[in-house]
């Protein structure tokens, strides 16, 4: 889900696990060398659906590495069972408020802005990103590890409580 915290939980766990960080709608915006959002409203979901495939694909083609998908990057059925099979998947599970409360201070989030690319009004933002959650909810409970990053803590103690998980993961499945 947009505003959980991916970004930040992805570089911390990165920092403790001394690998690389890579955020997905990053690469796809540094590739086309357009936000995200301009992505979106010149070329389409569907466009940056494919080009988030394409790359997801070579990431995980890559030496091990903390990875930030998109909030619709498991959205795709196959792509989603790729990244199970290929990855440990977490779902950061942030409290709705949070997430209300974050996304409202980033103004450049495409399903957000209004046709003159103002930020919509918290009341359309609480909607769009409780049918958002209602869609994507299954799809990111098929995750892994389920966290549900503490409250009021700071990213470098939700990020060890992280790896904890992801460590308690791996030995219930003997990997």
């Amino acid at each position: 889900m947009m505003g959980c915290g991916k970004s930040a939980h992805g570089r911390q766990l990165a920092r403790e696990l001394n690998m690389m960080f890579r955020d997905l709608d990053q690469l796809i915006a540094d590739q086309y060398n357009m936000p995200v959002s301009q992505i979106f409203s010149e070329r389409g979901e569907a466009f940056f659906r494919a080009a988030e495939r394409d790359m997801l694909n070579d990431l995980l083609g890559l030496p091990p590495a903390v990875i930030a998908l998109g909030g619709g990057a498991l959205q795709d059925e196959a792509q989603a069972r790729f990244i199970r099979e290929n990855s440990i998947l977490c779902f950061i599970d942030a409290p709705f408020d949070s997430i209300l409360e974050r996304v409202q201070r980033n103004t450049r989030r495409p399903m957000l802005l209004d046709e003159n690319g103002k930020l919509k009004s918290e009341e359309e933002i609480r909607k769009i990103l409780t049918e958002l959650d209602q869609k994507r909810r299954p799809l990111y409970e098929s995750a892994h590890v389920h966290f549900v990053p503490p409250v009021n803590k700071r990213v470098q103690l939700s990020a060890k409580k992280l790896i904890s998980e992801i460590d308690a993961f791996l030995q219930r499945t003997n990997h």
